[in-house]
């Protein structure tokens, strides 16, 4: 049985921090009028454009966009769950987060304790004088005392009796052995890692959950990881990936083979590298880097295993690549893997290499027509045919299109002969249209957001019907904005966790009432006029009932003159504006 953190809590926690003193944990912020700046720790920039408001207890970036609460904050800068988020709110602001019993998921706290304990263990056995040969292995490979500080490598002793008399004066032996560092058989418990460096694994809370261990010699297995439990999966963890999400000087994630690769590219700055845990590649580990960077470069060794690596990479990257997503492909020349060729050519030369990485459409092509002829039909066919297996994998139209195109023109042949009959393209045209109408109207949304908020009073008999229109539209382009509107309507805490809320809350504007009603049916009518299909018909009924301000109709015919393609009833509605007296 789980236990869940009370909302009250959640909200009284948001309420009693201090989000400039919470930020300037993170970043150094300086003072401006009654605000507080700093250049965007999400985004790279010269001129300041990050805002902190200490009254409004939010922050916008008026360059990227970012914004949001102190929760909105540490969940975008840590890349942390919302709970998650709570919990180091909590523990910046030094209070205990209180429970309560729901049904879910195990309590892994003492594990993680028990984890934490092992791995300072690990590593303070590097200083022991009996294990310097371990710290001169170390430096051979190149690694310094900060990297494997940063990264927590340790040593794993034959014998490990001190430490396991340690955990067993401050755990019991279930939680010991649940732990997988030490296992039991009839002789009594044994270490679970002997004669390894030690590589702790953290979720993405910063949880030590596992470890990975790698012999000094040529004993097999050369690697060896914490087995699969309840609370380390390999299939959903990734080595480094705690430490690359932090580095907000990229806006990619690499994917290597190996711990010593991620390691090695952090010793040379490079810290935005993760490593799968012995395992192949899988669709959560891509989910995880997705929900946070929008591009993904998975760098594998140029051998047979590298490149049958990247084919199920590719594959699972089908179903991912849609929009703005991408993934790229690095093969370093054949004899190197990203630790060995950073220390031979350094940093600048490998981003060169990653700048160079092959699009996913090149690696499909390249990968299918490796010992194959082009000059050849019945070659040619069989790459068709491994081609055609790949569709329908393709989530994307607008990838499935890009992808024909190559094939199409490296084998010249006719498009038409690679598409399936019975999946019609989309139209991913009316997708853009739909962004761009999202944009136009960005300024109406945030005044509306701005005045519902703080004068609600004012235009609470106007707003009734505002927020009818709200809850029954189904436009997907508006769909953020519907959000917040209906959160401020219930005073639901949460609206101030939105990017779009904490912008708006940014406007500084100085309304007497009138003028408040005034912009309110301004902008309202602008959202309306284009997002309420039944709207031009409800205003010709008022035009005809002369129930229209003269204010009111001025600003309907600049909207409307200023429209492409106006309706029926729209020329109606402007007909009618036109005779209103």
């Amino acid at each position: 049985m789980a236990k869940s953190i009370p909302k009250d809590f959640i909200d009284r926690l948001v309420e009693d921090s201090d989000i400039v003193s919470v930020i300037n944990h993170y970043v150094s912020l300086s003072k401006k009028g009654n605000n507080y700046t700093c250049c965007c720790p999400f985004h790279e920039e010269k001129t300041p454009s990050f805002v902190v408001s200490p009254q409004k207890a939010i922050f916008h970036c008026f360059g990227c966009g970012a914004g949001g609460n102190v929760l909105t904050f540490i969940k975008d800068h840590e890349g942390l769950s919302f709970v998650e988020a709570v919990e180091k709110l909590a523990e910046l602001n030094n209070v205990t987060v209180p429970r309560e019993n729901t049904f879910g998921n195990n309590d892994f706290s003492k594990i993680h304790e028990i984890n934490e304990f092992v791995a300072n263990y690990y590593f303070e056995a590097l200083k022991d004088q009996k294990n310097k040969s371990i710290v001169e292995y170390l430096k051979e490979r190149g690694i310094s005392g900060q990297t494997a500080k940063n990264f927590k490598i340790g040593f794993a002793d034959f014998n490990q009796n001190e430490l396991l008399k340690i955990l067993q004066s401050k755990f019991s032996e279930k939680e010991i052995l649940e732990s997988g560092n030490f296992l039991k058989n009839d002789k009594g418990f044994y270490p679970f890692l002997r004669n390894r460096v030690t590589f702790p694994i953290f979720n993405s809370s910063g949880k030590t959950i596992g470890f990975g261990g790698r012999v000094t010699d040529d004993s097999l297995p050369k690697y060896l990881n914490s087995k699969d439990s309840k609370f380390f999966n390999k299939t959903r963890e990734l080595y480094g990936f705690n430490n690359a999400k932090k580095d907000h000087k990229t806006d990619d994630f690499i994917v290597t083979e190996g711990y010593m690769d991620v390691v090695m590219l952090s010793e040379y700055g490079i810290n935005n590298a993760v490593a799968s845990l012995g395992t192949a590649f899988s669709q959560n580990h891509m989910s995880s880097m997705f929900k946070l960077r929008r591009k993904i470069t998975f760098c594998f060794d140029s051998d047979e295993a590298g490149l049958k690596a990247a084919w199920r990479a590719f594959q699972i990257s089908l179903k991912n690549v849609i929009d703005d997503k991408t993934v790229r492909f690095l093969f370093l020349p054949e004899g190197y893997d990203p630790d060995s060729f950073v220390k031979e050519k350094g940093e600048q030369e490998f981003y060169k290499k990653l700048d160079r990485a092959m699009v996913l459409e090149s690696f499909a092509f390249q990968y299918l027509k490796r010992g194959k002829k082009l000059d050849s039909p019945e070659d040619i066919r069989q790459i068709i045919f491994e081609f055609k297996k790949l569709l329908p994998l393709v989530t994307s139209e607008m990838l499935k299109e890009t992808l024909m195109t190559k094939f199409s023109s490296e084998l010249n042949i006719n498009k038409e002969i690679l598409m399936k009959e019975d999946r019609p393209e989309k139209k991913t045209y009316v997708k853009k249209v739909l962004k761009s109408k999202k944009a136009a109207f960005e300024n109406e949304f945030l005044l509306l957001i701005f005045l519902l908020e703080n004068h609600k009073n004012s235009i609470n008999d106007l707003s009734q019907e505002f927020f009818k229109f709200i809850e029954t539209t189904k436009r997907d382009e508006i769909t953020s904005f519907q959000e917040v509107i209906n959160q401020i309507k219930t005073e639901n805490s949460t609206r101030k966790e939105s990017p779009l809320f904490a912008k708006a809350m940014m406007i500084d504007l100085n309304l007497s009432q009138d003028e408040v009603i005034s912009e309110f049916i301004r902008a309202s009518d602008a959202i309306r006029l284009e997002f309420d299909e039944l709207f031009a018909e409800y205003l010709i009924i008022l035009a005809n009932k002369k129930e229209l301000s003269q204010q009111r109709k001025e600003n309907l015919q600049k909207l409307l003159n200023l429209r492409d393609n106006n309706s029926i009833q729209e020329e109606e509605l402007i007909q009618n504006l036109n005779t209103y007296s």
